[in-house]
């Protein structure tokens, strides 16, 4: 089942105390030396990291991830500086692994041009102890724009949220989460799969189901996640029983109404003759037929006694007609 996921993380700050070299060695799994600060950030031996790529506007590939990223955070100077933001995409377990990296590595590219910024996508492969089925990709951003050159300019307003609220400007997320469902749905069909996502919500969609939570990482958060979801869960099929019942009850209602209508065109219809075209009491009739047995027979005690009576009195008069009496 093709699942609908994207995500905009948390940005990387150096007033939180991340770096964008730091970020970006993880994500790709590569050895970045910070010049700035003299770091050393070395993820070669990571696990799970299946390709990287950094993309700029007009569809050129950066290939020294360290001289890109370094330059970045030597173009940023101030201590609380914004220098990258993350999005994550679940990748479709339904499409074969070069389909979900040229998907992947397609939105980057549509990204780069959009919003005129450099795009280092990851690949990342399920964890090892995790869903099987968890292919994703970490988008690492640049908070500022790239020109073709790769040459950085000023910050990116479309890609601040806050800056967006304050001008009254739609953010990127308006944009990044239905353009990626067109471009999902896209490659399921060019596969043959029937699987489609949405981008909506629950609600947006009238869809009247808790949706459940991300698990995220092992941990006390993680396990007390995992019992939430399995709260809601069976909240969810709880509901979906109800939902049958509704169901089945508009649908036999229907039946009813269509029984109805010919009844309600005659003008004299006694309930009894509805009760009966309808169907709707049958003990009704039981019952009738047995007062109409009780009744027979009461009226059949009473026909022999009123003849029985007749008997005698005819014989009492007999007697008094005899002589001698």
């Amino acid at each position: 089942m093709a699942i609908f996921h994207l995500s905009a993380r948390a940005p990387i700050t150096r007033a939180t105390g991340r770096s964008a070299t730091a970020a970006a060695a993880y994500r790709a799994g590569a050895l970045i030396s910070d010049q700035r600060t003299g770091q050393v950030f070395d993820y070669r031996r990571r696990h799970g990291v299946l390709d990287a790529r950094i993309h700029l506007p007009g569809g050129r590939v950066v290939r020294d991830r360290e001289h890109f990223w370094n330059g970045v955070e030597m173009h940023h100077r101030r201590r609380d500086a914004v220098l990258a933001r993350e999005i994550v995409l679940a990748l479709p377990t339904e499409l074969g692994a070069d389909e979900r990296a040229e998907l992947a590595f397609g939105f980057a590219r549509e990204i780069a041009d959009e919003f005129g910024v450099g795009v280092d996508c990851a690949l990342h492969a399920p964890s090892r102890d995790g869903d099987d089925r968890n292919f994703h990709a970490h988008l690492l951003l640049t908070a500022c724009t790239v020109d073709a050159d790769g040459v950085l300019g000023k910050k990116t307003e479309r890609l601040d949220p806050i800056a967006c609220r304050r001008s009254g400007a739609t953010d990127s997320v308006s944009w990044l989460r239905p353009r990626w469902q067109d471009l999902v749905n896209a490659a399921l069909a060019r596969t043959g799969s029937a699987e489609r996502v949405d981008h909506r919500s629950f609600k947006a969609r009238g869809i009247e189901r808790l949706p459940t939570v991300h698990v995220g990482k092992q941990g006390a958060i993680a396990r007390r996640r995992v019992g939430l979801n399995a709260t809601l869960r069976t909240q969810n099929a709880k509901a979906l029983t109800l939902e049958d019942r509704m169901h089945k009850l508009m649908r036999i209602k229907a039946r009813l109404a269509a029984r109805m209508e010919p009844t309600q065109k005659s003008k004299r219809a006694s309930p009894a003759a509805e009760d009966g075209a309808l169907d709707l009491v049958p003990w009704r009739r039981r019952k009738a037929a047995q007062l109409d047995l009780t009744a027979e027979d009461a009226n059949r005690s009473t026909s022999n006694h009123a003849a029985a009576v007749k008997t005698i009195s005819q014989g009492l008069r007999n007697m008094r007609r005899r002589p001698g009496r």
